[in-house]
Order: C-alpha cells, then sequence, then structure tokens
C-alpha cells in the first residue's frame, strides 16, 4: 500500500530516469512532483532612515546660572510625557533639582545632529515614596514632561520588561557618562554591553552593611558588568536595555535604571534597579495624573505595538543604507506568518491527568503522521485522533520509538497511522523527509505559534490601531547551532542525562522576543522548502523537541531524522529488504528454452542472461533472480526476453541515428501537437464518409501501435490511418492517408482488466520519412522509466501534449481496489498530470524527448500508450511500451 512507501524511498535516476523500482532514500519531490511549487518572489522596498536606535534616550539637565547646562542624569522615555530615571538624581549635591530633558541628540554639545532634538521642561519630580537619600533602595523616579513629546522615528517612548525572570545573559547600558574614573563626561552618547552578575557573586562585591545597603541587595537589584567596560558618574538614571524582536522591528526595553556601582571602571559590576515588580506603581502614579492608563497599557505587546511605526528594521531586513535611505526585503525577515500545511494538531481522549495539549505532528504520507514519543502515548493512553485543516482524522496505529524513555529526550519519536487518507492538491502535499545526517543548508524553518499582531510585517510603518491576539501559525527562520554555541535553558538539562548527542539538532536565533511572540510546537517539523527538478518541494529536517521562544535568544532542540533513518525505515517499510538479502535461485532440472516461473511466479523462458536485460539488472542490483541450470542461463519474463535482431527489427534499433537528420530542437514548454510527428489516427474508411476514433504512434515505416481497447471496440476494424494530420480532421500541409493491411491483438489482451492492451497496425505500404513524419524510437529499457514525461491530451477540442509524471504502483494502488483490486503488472505503469480539465483516450502517446547537447536536438522516445485512467484523480494507467519490444519485433 501507498500508506507503506513514504519519502524514505529513493528512486535511483540516471539521466532524469526514474526506476520502478522501489529504494530507500529521498524520491518524495518525484512522487508528488505535480504538487510542487515555483520561485518565491523577493520583495524589497525602501524608507527614509533616521537614527532610531536612541529614541527613548533622555538626558537629565541642571541649568545653571549662566544659563548653560549640565546634563549630569540619564533617563528613559516611557511615555509620551514621563521619563524614568533613578530617584537620585532628582537633586544634585547641592540639592538642586534637575529641570529639564532633551531628546533625539547623540552628540550634546554639537548642534550638528539637532534636527531632531527636542527640548522639554521637568514640571514634576516623583520619587519612589521608599527611597531614602541616604540609602540605595527603591531608587526610581519619574520626570513628569510640560507636553507630549512630538512623536518621530528619532523620539519615542522605550518599553518595560515586565517579567522577574530576565532570560538575557548580555543587556546594553548607555549614556553620557565619564569613561572612566576621574575622567570627564562624553558629550556623545556611549553604550555598553554588560554581562548579566549572579547575585550571590555580587553579594560578595556589596556586602550587608555597606553604605546605604543596610540589609545587603535585595531581589530587585541587578548586577552587571563586563573586565573592560562599566557604567559611570552621569549614566546614573540611564537603561540598562536590551532591543527585542517584533514585526520584523527591534523596539528598546528597559530592563533595569542604572543606580549605583564601586569605583568606576575597575571591573566591579554595577547595581541597577530592575523595573519589573515597580510597573504597578509607574502606573498608578501616571493614572493620578489623568493619563489613560488600561490594564494592558505596560504589557509587552501593547508598547511594542504602540510605536512600532517608529522603530528600526531588523539587520537582516536591511538590504542597504545610506545617510538619507534604507533599502529593506521583508523575505530576509527572522519571521513569517506562513502555515505549515503538513503539521497536525494531536488530540488525546480523557485520561487521569490533564492530556498534553501542545503536541503536533507532520504528515509524511498519505496516512501517516510523524510525532514525539511522548505526543504519541500518555499514561498508557495513546494519542486518539488528528485535526488537520479542521478536520478530524482518528488514530489507528502507533509506534513508538522503542528505546524512549518518558522523561527524556532521548529517541523521542513515534509514527502515527491515520484511518482516512489525507486528500492531496496544490495546498496540501505531504512533507519529503530528508534522510541525510548532514543538511543541505545551514539555514531552515522552524513551526511555532504567537499572536497575529506582533508578528505581522509592518511593510508601510503604519502604526498599529488595533490588537489581534488571535494566535497564528509562524514559520520563523532559524540556523543551526554546534554544540559549542548551543545555549540550552537549565530547565532542560534533567532530561539530558548525557548530554546533547548526535541524535538532536541545535538550532536558534541571536536576537530575542518580544513576549508572546513565537512559541514551538513540539512535534512540528524543522522544514525547509528544496529546489528538486525545477520545482520547490518542503523537506523536513527534525522534530521540534524543547525550547523557549522558537530559539530566539536561547538555543531550541529537534530531533534529528536523519539520525532515526534505520528505525523510521523499519516502521515504515516493514517489508523492505536491503540489496545484501538477495538469493540466487538455482534449477538444475531446467535447461535453456524450457519453460519457467520466475521468483515472483511469472511465467517465462530459460535464455542466456544477454538476452535477457531486466534479470541482467536485477543481478547487478542484488535482487532476486532464478538461474536455470547454469550460471548464465536465467529465467526470464516472457516479455522481457530480447530476440535476435533480424533486419526487420534493427529499424527499432537504429532509429535514433536512421532519423537523425529530421531531429529538430525542442521544449517541453511548447507542446504544440504539430511537434509530433510520429502521431498516427485511425479509422474506419466507407463511402465517403471517413470516421477517426483511435490514436496511434508510428514507431516505424509500415508499423503504427496503439490501444487494444480501441482498435477492437468498433462493429469493424479499421481500414485507414491518417499520417502527419497534426489533429484529427484537421489538415496540414501534406497529410498521408494509408490503408491498413492488417491489425495485431496482442493475445494476452483481456478486456475486462485491460491487461497487455497494446496492437500494432501493419500499413499497406511503407511511408517515406520527411520532417513532418517519421516514426518515432521505442523506449527499450526495462529497468528505468523517463521521468519528465509528455502526454497527449484533449482540451476543449484541441490536441496537445502536456507534462506528465510517473507514480509508483504502488501509489496507484488505492485507484486500482476501485477496480475490482487488480495489481499492476511489470507492463503498466501509472502516471500524473497537474493540467486540470483535459483528457486522455485509450491508445493515446506517452513521450519523453531526450537532449542530445552535441547539437541541441531532440530525439522523442515512446515510453507508453494510455490504457484506461481517472479523469477526476489525473491518473492513467498506460502500457509500458518496453515490455513488448520483444512482442513487437517478433510481428515485424
Amino acid at each position: 500500500m501507498a500508506a507503506n512507501r513514504v519519502k524514505l524511498l529513493r528512486a535511483v535516476l540516471i539521466c532524469q530516469l526514474i526506476t520502478i523500482a522501489q529504494f530507500i532514500g529521498s524520491d518524495c519531490h518525484l512522487r508528488y512532483y505535480k504538487y510542487g511549487e515555483g520561485p518565491e518572489p523577493l520583495p524589497a522596498f525602501g524608507q527614509p532612515a533616521y537614527l532610531r536606535e536612541f529614541a527613548h534616550m533622555a538626558a537629565v539637565g541642571w541649568t545653571k546660572p549662566d544659563g548653560s547646562i549640565g546634563w549630569n542624569c540619564g533617563g528613559s522615555l516611557i511615555w509620551e510625557n514621563y521619563v524614568l530615571t533613578a530617584a537620585h538624581c532628582a537633586a544634585d549635591d547641592e540639592n538642586n533639582q534637575p529641570d529639564v530633558v532633551r531628546l533625539g541628540d547623540i552628540d550634546l554639545y554639537n548642534d550638528t545632529d539637532d534636527q531632531y532634538a527636542q527640548q522639554l521642561k521637568i514640571v514634576e519630580i516623583i520619587r519612589h515614596p521608599e527611597h531614602r537619600f541616604s540609602s540605595r533602595y527603591h531608587d526610581l523616579a519619574l520626570l513628569r514632561l510640560e507636553k507630549n513629546v512630538v512623536l518621530h522615528d528619532t523620539v519615542a517612548p522605550g518599553c518595560l520588561w515586565n517579567d522577574e525572570e530576565i532570560p538575557f545573559p548580555s543587556m546594553e547600558a548607555t549614556g553620557w557618562g565619564a569613561t572612566g574614573f576621574g575622567q570627564n563626561s562624553t558629550p556623545i552618547l556611549l553604550k555598553v554591553s554588560l554581562s548579566v552578575v549572579k547575585k550571590a557573586e555580587c553579594d560578595r562585591q556589596y556586602r550587608v552593611g555597606d553604605r546605604g545597603l543596610k540589609q545587603g541587595l535585595q531581589n530587585y537589584h541587578l548586577c552587571a558588568g563586563d573586565i573592560k567596560m562599566d557604567t559611570c558618574p552621569g549614566d546614573s538614571g540611564g537603561p540598562l536595555q536590551i532591543k527585542l524582536l517584533h514585526n520584523a522591528k527591534m523596539t528598546p526595553f528597559v530592563v533595569a535604571v542604572t543606580s549605583f556601582g564601586s569605583v568606576c571602571g575597575k571591573s566591579v559590576p554595577g547595581v541597577y534597579m530592575k523595573v519589573s515588580s515597580y510597573i504597578p506603581w509607574i502606573r498608578s502614579e501616571l493614572a493620578k495624573r489623568g493619563e489613560k492608563i488600561e490594564e494592558w497599557s505596560f504589557k509587552p505587546y501593547a508598547c511594542a505595538l504602540r510605536y512600532v511605526n517608529l522603530r528600526e528594521y531588523e539587520d537582516d531586513v536591511v538590504i542597504s543604507k545610506s545617510a538619507s535611505f534604507e533599502t529593506l526585503d521583508s523575505s530576509k525577515a527572522h519571521m513569517n506568518i506562513i502555515k505549515s500545511t503538513q503539521t497536525v494538531k494531536i488530540h488525546w481522549p480523557p485520561v487521569g491527568q490533564k492530556a498534553p495539549d501542545d503536541c503536533y505532528g507532520v504528515v509524511i504520507d498519505e496516512d501517516t503522521v510523524l510525532t514525539l514519543a511522548r505526543c504519541a502515548v500518555f499514561e498508557r493512553s495513546r494519542a486518539s485522533y488528528i485535526v488537520h485543516n479542521d478536520t478530524r482524522n482518528e488514530v489507528v496505529n502507533v509506534y513508538r520509538h522503542p528505546m524512549y524513555t518518558p522523561g527524556s529526550y532521548y529517541n523521542d519519536l513515534a509514527v502515527l497511522k491515520t484511518k482516512n487518507r489525507f486528500k492531496l492538491s496544490r495546498k496540501f502535499v505531504p512533507a519529503c523527509i530528508w534522510s541525510a545526517f548532514d543538511l543541505p543548508d545551514p539555514k531552515f524553518y522552524v513551526t511555532g505559534q504567537g499572536r497575529l499582531d506582533i508578528n505581522e510585517f509592518n511593510y508601510f510603518s503604519k502604526k498599529m490601531t488595533e490588537f489581534k491576539p488571535q494566535i497564528v501559525q509562524l514559520s520563523p527562520r532559524a540556523d543551526i547551532q554546534s554544540a559549542g554555541n548551543c545555549s540550552i535553558p537549565e530547565d532542560y538539562l534533567p532530561g539530558l542525562t548525557r548530554g546533547l548527542t548526535e541524535e538532536h539538532l541545535c538550532f536558534g536565533n541571536k536576537p530575542f522576543l518580544v513576549p508572546e511572540a513565537c512559541q514551538m510546537q513540539f512535534g512540528a517539523p524543522l522544514r525547509r522548502k528544496i529546489w528538486r527538478t525545477r520545482r520547490h518541494f518542503e523537506h523536513i529536517y527534525g522534530l521540534n523537541l524543547f525550547g523557549k521562544d522558537c530559539g530566539f535568544g536561547r538555543s531550541a532542540v529537534a530531533t534529528r531524522l536523519g539520525f532515526h533513518h534505520d528505525w523510521l525505515k523499519s516502521v515504515l517499510l516493514p517489508n523492505y529488504r536491503d540489496n545484501s538479502d538477495a538469493v540466487n535461485f538455482f534449477n538444475k532440472d531446467l535447461d535453456e528454452l524450457d519453460h519457467c516461473a520466475g521468483v515472483d511466479g511469472s511465467a517465462g523462458l530459460c535464455v542466456e542472461v544477454s538476452r535477457c536485460p531486466k534479470v541482467a539488472y536485477d543481478i547487478g542490483v542484488n535482487r532476486n533472480v532464478r538461474f536455470c541450470g547454469s550460471n548464465s542461463v536465467v529465467c526470464c519474463p516472457y516479455h522481457n526476453i530480447k530476440n535476435q535482431t533480424t533486419e526487420a527489427s534493427a529499424e527499432l534499433d537504429d532509429c535514433e541515428s536512421r532519423y537523425k537528420s529530421f531531429h529538430r530542437e525542442y521544449t517541453y514548454d511548447t507542446g504544440r501537437i504539430d511537434q509530433f510527428f510520429h502521431t498516427v489516427y485511425i479509422g474506419h474508411q466507407t463511402g465517403g464518409q471517413t470516421s477517426w476514433p483511435c490514436t496511434g504512434t508510428l514507431i516505424a515505416r509500415n508499423i503504427v501501435v496503439s490501444s487494444a481497447y480501441c482498435l477492437t471496440r468498433g462493429s469493424a476494424p479499421p481500414n485507414v490511418v491518417n499520417i502527419a494530420a497534426g489533429a484529427p480532421n484537421v489538415t496540414r500541409s501534406r497529410p498521408q492517408v494509408v490503408k491498413i493491411d492488417a491489425v495485431a491483438i496482442h493475445r494476452g489482451y483481456d478486456p475486462k482488466t485491460y491487461r497487455n492492451d497494446i496492437a500494432l497496425v501493419r500499413l499497406e505500404k511503407p511511408i517515406v520519412p520527411t520532417a513532418e513524419k517519421y516514426p518515432i524510437c521505442l523506449w527499450q529499457n526495462d529497468t528505468h522509466t523517463p521521468f519528465r514525461l509528455q502526454r497527449m491530451v484533449r482540451d476543449d477540442g484541441e490536441v496537445r501534449f502536456v507534462e506528465n509524471y510517473p507514480k509508483y504502483n504502488t501509489d496507484c494502488q488505492e485507484f486500482m481496489n476501485e477496480r475490482g483490486g487488480r495489481k499492476l503488472s511489470g507492463t503498466e505503469f501509472c502516471t500524473d498530470i497537474d493540467v486540470p480539465d483535459v483528457a486522455s483516450i485509450s491508445g493515446d502517446p506517452i513521450v519523453w524527448s531526450r537532449l542530445n547537447k552535441a547539437d541541441n536536438t531532440t530525439t522523442q522516445y515512446l515510453v507508453g500508450i494510455i490504457s484506461f485512467g481517472n479523469a477526476k484523480e489525473q491518473l492513467g494507467v498506460n502500457t509500458r511500451i518496453s515490455a513488448y519490444v520483444g512482442w513487437i519485433k517478433s510481428l515485424m
């Protein structure tokens, strides 16, 4: 069944040929070729370039009697008329209060960058009620400005980090403070990257009882530092911040406020005030003063969206940048709202404890889903059904990796079989498994989910006017990471008792995300579209195993499918036999020309192996074969026996060279009927009336091949052919009507099952080949079939050729089951087309065009003829010409 034939199977390709035998590998792009996608567009656009990085940064100043201003503290604009700073900045050493704030200015003492600067008066200072100048606790204050700032790319509020957990290993501090102990303040805003220092280490630097720290450091204190860099006097009140990604934009989030430190520049970590626990106080103070504050006003998503139109784009999106303009490419964004059409949600029956609600899987075949082992069985109950495109599908079988242990992240893999087959279309085709260990590209896409509003690409820098909290599926881009740079959150370490192994695929992205932007769908795929045979096909590298924020900021890990190739093969292909398992059967009682039965039960004749290309090939690839008495005589199926060459049959073997002078340049994209000069219409001529009900193909100067069905369905046998007509009843420049001498129906033809559906028409006299009519060559390879074929079709009265792709016989078996369940034989093959509303009739040709690179001409081969099919499914079952070459030669 096709269900046991997943994308692990690989066809042996030789010069664009696909073997009908089924081999392990990656043939998914061949099985589902009609559903492949074309090239993807790369949108680009542009916008004015501004210095948006420090749009929230404020300089807090004291106006001196001479009118000059001393900028002695920093701050962060967090509302359109409020600046957050340190409480000890509410007065200087002489107890004077600051009176002015300046924003949008990087160089405070140079007016060359003052184009967008805004300077406003401070009308109120709001210190935290528990702050005391004599201590270093609750060191936060709000500065209310005389009016709202004018929002601009260079002046806009920053956001506040509202979580007690701080996952960022390093952050940036900015300020105009001194550059070192005893140094002067810098007029240019500087930034420094500081690493978070663990509290235990910081406690050794700042002990209980130190000046201003009677109770030691508290939970709302945060230590950060660097061996070479630090914050210094003048940086006080400035932010310790990180830029978080959303909507392909980077928004600054203030995590803490610079409070105090030891001696500046001496590698002692500084101390900062975390803002998260003070957000209720900030919200309350603003509301008291008439600001419209909602419960969600300081939620990360709300702040990120409030000013999204003013933020800088992430670096990857910026293609080029000048002083005044930047060019952007949205396809380079880390986050994409692209749905994985192969991803399914896994559901459970009621169990003792709450069943998993975060389990997903990926469709890899018409009735097969790949997922994590922990998503397949829970408390001895197995997953009961999956939902795909809002359609429920029951799970009928579960195969969990036998080496999996609950609670661990090793061998966490399972296969689910569904009751109903998935319906394939251009909008949905199973994912292809990348079965090799190494990946073809270090970049791929993760399957996750998150809020719609903070993931939409902000193409035209429009201000967000409404929230869109609905959860959508996301496809963030990620990079593979080595063991050396794989930073795993500590919560996952208990499940990794042996550490990361080769079965784990570590991935991630450098930037952190705004909260609620993306969470991994566990069991869903890591995937990438790979360009194969002129189309894109979705390939999956692994399944999401664990991680936070879809691998942004901190690494995430997947189960690598290539590592589990052998186990997947044992489940999905239980009857697969390695080539090394081949067995040669000898029957010494058989001699040459004795009748015999092959290892598959097919009837045949004992002949020299040189007369049986099919068995010769089987021997070469270590398949089971039967020998007759000696190592050189084999049991060969009748239709595979190569007859001795006669003068008449030599025309078939020498076809390419014999008619090479007529070959011309051809492209698959044309498909015009007048380029197929071998097409023949077979009909009845009675009196003055002629009808052409059947199609045939000229294979020799006096031989036409067609289907037995078409030539036997009339009340009388056909008596004429029309050669080089172009289309039925259409007259070309020199069509030729020739009388039929005889019709030969294959003696094994069965009109009920359509087996051996082939017939020959002998003409009364041979034609004279010309550039507009000459025989086609026969495809005589028993073991391989060309992949990109052309099939004759009728389309609204027009006859033309369209692309046609072979399918594995097992993939057509469900269709065959509808016709009584008979199996397709080796003399038949199945093909598929992706052109709607076209039809073929029995006897129509299936052609392969081989390009001769030396002279850019094309040789056409007849690979098969249409026997019967299913127009709705666009499937055709065809007679394989190579299986009948011996029979054809015997009649010539």
